[in-house]
């Protein structure tokens, strides 16, 4: 079992996907590589321009099919990877589970590489006040987080989650993104890997290579939690218990909890 909570898999839409031959086998691969599940996230900015919720589950239902028509035992699930503004926010409004992570309270957030958002700590108070989990994607490749790490550890004491992208640990970005990543790690304060795919060749939906490097650096328990027990909490619309991730965040990015994770026992050696 393996879940996959940020892919550009629907054809067309986005810089993900370009066409359906390129969607069937994004969802093969993931399939062979032991992912059961995947969640669309395309990219939805502008709401007067951009894809509506009605259309991002229409669209997947229509590449469940197509799958499901070639034997690829794989499940969709609708989401969006979203760029939050006050309009994208009145329609979230409306509908608490519209482009949220398979219809649940959890909302992947893209923010831009440079610079945060002016408003972002006050759009993420405005979410949680409808009992909405944001959900920060690959803070590792954010430059402004990763010179200023205690303002994302910050955004996760107050109720944020974070989810890195496999081809992170696995080198597709560079040194310096596999690098952040490791250091968000050792602090656990990633949440979720996912794998961000957009095509068949680097940034694909293939874990297995990052699964192995979890594995290596931090144990097959933190694998397990990262790709299936804590993204099983999303498509059950249940919270994340605080034991699973919030409890074990450190109180400052200074704080690194002890000596460097073993290979085994990395969990259950730190809370018991």
């Amino acid at each position: 079992m393996q879940i996959d909570i940020h892919s550009h898999i629907i054809p067309g839409v986005d810089d993900g996907s370009p066409d359906l031959e390129t969607s069937l086998g994004l969802l093969r691969m993931a399939a062979e590589n032991g992912t059961t599940d995947i969640i669309a996230t395309p990219h939805v900015i502008d709401v007067s321009t951009t894809l509506t919720w009605d259309a991002i589950r229409r669209y997947v239902e229509a590449l469940q099919k197509e799958a499901d028509d070639r034997g690829i035992p794989i499940k969709i699930h609708p989401g969006a990877e979203t760029e939050l503004n006050w309009d994208l926010l009145e329609l979230i409004r409306q509908d608490h589970s519209a482009f949220c992570l398979a219809g649940s309270r959890y909302l992947l957030m893209e923010m831009p590489s440079l610079m945060l958002p002016p408003h972002l700590e006050e759009m993420i108070y405005e979410l949680q006040l409808l009992d909405i989990v944001p959900v920060l994607a690959h803070p590792e490749r954010q430059m402004q987080l990763m010179e200023q790490p205690q303002k994302l550890l910050d955004l996760l004491h107050r109720g944020c989650v974070a989810q890195s992208n496999g081809g992170s640990l696995t080198g597709v970005f560079g040194p310096k993104v596999h690098n952040n990543v490791h250091r968000l790690l050792k602090r656990n304060m990633i949440a979720f890997m996912g794998s961000d795919a957009h095509n068949l060749r680097h940034r694909n939906t293939d874990l297995k290579g990052a699964r192995e490097k979890l594995e290596q650096h931090w144990g097959a328990e933190a694998a397990t939690e990262l790709l299936e027990t804590r993204p099983l909490h999303i498509l059950q619309n249940k919270a994340l218990p605080p034991e699973l991730y919030a409890d074990r965040l450190p109180r400052t990015f200074a704080d690194e909890g002890g000596e460097t994770p073993k290979k085994k026992g990395f969990f259950a050696k730190l809370f018991g």
